[in-house]
This record gives C-alpha cells, structure tokens and sequence, in this order.
C-alpha cells in the first residue's frame, strides 16, 4: 500500500513538474512575441543619433531585463538613425516599478503566492505600477526634450495563464515606448532643429555666449537695413512678486496645448523690452498653475517669419490629432498694420517695419486655427498693432503716427485678449520687469490659482492696466476683448483650467 501511495505522489510530482514547464514555455513564447513586435513599426522620422544611457531603479528580479530590453529594442531600431556621429544623449529611467497583490490578507501574500504559483491557481492578481522618464540633451548638455509616462495593469499571480507578471510588464513597456514614439515624431522637427544647432557641435570648449554675442553684434552693425542708433541692449530683470511663489496644482491639463511667441530682439527695429521674461514666466504658470503637460506648452523666443509659421502648423496639426484638443496662444512682441488695407501683423524678429510681406499675418494665424478641430482657442496678445512699440516710438518712420488697425472677424470657438486697444501702445511695466498687460495676466493667475474665468479675467485687465498705465505712464492703455459669434454668449464663463 505504501509503494502504492509513493507511486502516486510521486506521478503527481512529474505531473506538476511537466505543467510548470509548460507553462513557463508559454510564458516564455508570449516573452518572445512581445520582443519581436519590437522590431517593427518605426516612426516616420527617426530623430538624429544619440548616446545612449539607461538605468533603472527599483525593479526586482527579471523583470529589470524585460524593460531594458523592450526598450533598447525600440530606441536602436524603431527610433533613432543608425550610422551618424552622436548629436547629444538619450537618458531613459524607470522612475518607478511597483507590483501589489490584491490579497485580502497581505501578511499571507508570500505562502499563498508560493501555493498559488506550485498548484497553477490564481488566487490573487497584481498590479503593476510603471513609470518610465525619457531626456533627450544636446552635447552641450542642455534639455531639450523631457517625456514621463505611466502605465498600470493588472495580472494574474500564477504561471500558468499565459500572462503572469514579467508579460504583464512588457505590454506596459509595449505602451509606453508607443506614446514616446508618436510624441518624438511630434516633435521631431523641433528636435532635429535643436540637436543640430550649429552651436552645439564641435569644440565643446567654445565659449558659445561669447560666440552668440559677437554674432549678434555683427548683424547688428552689418545687416543691410539695421536700425542705427537704437538701443540693443537687453533689459536687465528685476524679480517681481509674480515670478515666485507660483502656484503648483495637481490637476492635469491634458488636452489644452500652449504656442509662445516671445519676441525681444529685433534685426531691423527696435528690442521689445521684457519680452523673453514674458514668455518664459508665462509658460512657468502654464505647466506648474494650469497644470498643462511641460510637452504640450511650446515656446518660440526671438521667433523669425520661419519659426512663428512653423508653430503655428504644429499647433493646428495638435488639434487634428488630440481629441477635445483647446489652444492658447501667447504672443509678446511688435504688431504693425498694413498701410492700405490696415489688416494687423505680427513683426518676426526678422521682420521689417516698412514692409508687411516679411511679418505674419494675425488673419492669417486667426482662420489657421479657428478651422482647425479645435474646441476653444484664446489668445492672449501683449502687443499693439498701430505700429509703435513698448516704448512709444513707431517702427514705420515713413508714417510718423499711430494708426488703428482693422478689426478682424473672427470664427470659430475664438476668443483673444489683447493688451491695448486702437491706436493706443501697450507699454512696459519698469518696476515688474513686465509687459502691463502681462503683469496682470500672471497677477491674476497668481492670486486665483488659475481658478478664475474668463470675464472675471477681463474685468481685472482692463481696471489694472487702465488705472497702471496712466499712473506710471501717464498714458492709455486699456485691454480689450473679442470673441467669435459663436462665443458671445458662453465666453464670460469659459476657464482656463
């Protein structure tokens, strides 16, 4: 009877022992589809050639080799070119790789999951908490690119179902280098631009501020039509009470994208002072108060007639893409209008006052947007489009005066806010290091949070600025807000968070 009962145990040993193997083949098999898909799907575009470092923290047994290998499978063959001399670095981290069982009793997780794996039952499931951070640096060592995903999944605790944790871990990974190729295609051009930038190639012993201030120095003097005898210099800047203490929220903006254009040094006409200040302080409140993803606010500095039309397509292609998608627009700059038809244009830094064909039509960027798949779109215009600057002089010397520009009609779900109206200027705020007008935009942001709608906004503009720009200008400078027919009615209560 005993020889009987040895017998017995023992055939139920080799009987659990074949349906491990089994099943740790079918793991393995599900393992290995899952790398080769890797393989295949390249982006479009693949972006220039990187050094590549990838570490990972807080990851336990095997599961630490799937990532690096999910990963390195899609950098090397599916989105970086292969036979250049390296531009600048790609750092890839696991920021976060946590499983939780969902026992009823944690303190019997270990015995049971043990009994659970040998027998092939499925008491539990786990789930799987992954975070992946993506930096892309030139070879200077400056961001250009930062992208941080998460992804979460549940599994069954056991081998023997085809999808136990390390399977699990590699369809999360699977999805993650999905949502970092399609966003690298994004933002190839930009990216391209940037790793390729003449100034960060070769002698990394360069003093490359000097370089940028020489070169400056010499459009300046040498350009054909350059501006003489107006002051170059750039603003110093003061911190003011809204550049710290920015509010942080946890709230995510995930469907709202932000194009800045912050223009302040000019090759034919006057700097526009403050400006870079605004645009970046601006974009601060965007991600950290809006709590706008950092890869869906783009900022433009010293924007050429290339660059703002660049932009602009990314932002309508954005819209067409991103389901729900809104759009806010900054621009900080000059603004001139045509001498004929008084139609409004945004000045590039390469732009000449005398001659609108070399600037941006403000039509123009309005219909690009207002016919894109956009559910709202708001501007916010820290500029003024009679032709003079922020300090009062005008950039068409031929006219001499202050002209109004025309009125454009505008559609869509439009609204714009701009920072003066008429002929009127919109003028610097010395002791903020501002813009007015963009002084109590952020103020405003500051003090509600973000919190606040669109005619609460308004109102707060047009009374600080008025009773600012007479106070410390001695001069109008009243905001003004415009909407399209079809957001007449529901502006007022429309929020940017």
């Amino acid at each position: 009877m005993k020889t009987i009962e040895k017998h017995n145990v023992m055939k139920n040993k080799i009987i659990l022992i074949c349906l491990a193997l089994c099943a740790a083949a079918t793991a393995c098999s599900t393992y290995k589809a899952g790398m080769e898909q890797a393989q295949y799907d390249p982006i479009p575009n693949k972006i220039p050639t990187l050094e590549y470092d990838y570490s990972y923290v807080n990851v336990l047994g095997g599961n630490a080799q799937f990532i690096n290998n999910v990963v390195n499978s899609e950098v090397e063959r599916n989105i970086m070119k292969e036979g250049e001399n390296p531009l600048g670095t790609l750092e890839v981290k696991c920021e976060k790789f946590h499983l939780k069982s969902g026992l009823l009793f944690p303190i019997l997780s270990g015995g049971t999951l043990f009994i659970g794996n040998l027998l092939g039952m499925p008491f539990s499931t786990g789930k799987i908490d992954l975070e992946l951070s993506f930096t892309i640096k030139n070879l200077n060592g400056d961001i250009i690119r930062t992208y941080d995903y998460s992804q979460t999944g549940k599994s069954a605790l056991g081998f023997y179902y085809g999808e136990d944790v390390s399977v699990k871990t590699i369809e999360l990974c699977r999805k993650i280098m999905d949502e970092f190729k399609r966003d690298v295609s994004f933002d190839y051009d930009d990216i391209s631009e940037a790793l390729h930038d003449p100034a960060n190639i070769g002698d990394k012993n360069l003093d490359y501020e000097l370089l940028a201030d020489a070169v400056a120095q010499k459009i300046e003097t040498d350009s054909p039509g350059a501006v003489s005898g107006k002051s170059k210099e750039n603003a110093v800047i003061k911190k003011s009470d809204v550049d710290i203490n920015i509010p942080v929220t946890s709230q995510k903006a995930e469907n709202t994208f932000v194009l800045i254009i912050a223009n302040e040094n000019y090759s034919y006409v006057d700097n526009v002072k403050y400006a870079l200040h605004d645009g970046e302080v601006f974009r601060e409140y965007c991600i950290k108060t809006l709590g706008i993803p950092e890869r869906q606010v783009w900022l433009y500095k010293d924007a050429t007639a290339g660059v703002i039309s660049g932009g602009v397509d990314k932002m309508v292609q954005a819209m067409s893409i991103f389901e729900n998608a809104k759009a806010i627009v900054y621009y900080c700059g000059h603004g001139i209008p045509d001498e004929k038809t008084a139609e409004a244009y945004i000045v590039p830094t390469d732009g000449k006052g005398t001659n609108t064909e070399t600037c941006y039509s403000l039509n123009k960027l309005y219909k690009a947007l207002a016919q894109s798949q956009a559910t709202s779109v708001t501007y916010f215009l820290d500029a003024c489009f009679s032709g003079a600057d922020r300090e009062g002089s005008m950039l068409v010397a031929a006219r001499g005066i202050a002209r109004e520009a025309k009125r454009e009609k505008l559609e869509g779900h439009t609204v714009v806010f701009s920072a003066a109206s008429g002929d009127e200027t919109a003028m610097p705020f010395e002791d903020k290091s501002h813009g007015l007008f963009t002084y109590y935009l952020l103020k405003k942001l500051q003090e509600t949070k973000g919190q606040v709608n669109y005619g609460e906004l308004a109102e707060y503009l047009k009374d600080n600025v008025r009773k600012e720009a007479f106070l410390t200008n001695e001069k109008l400078q009243t905001p003004v807000i415009a909407t399209s027919a079809e957001m007449q009615s529901a502006w007022k209560s429309m929020t940017l968070k």
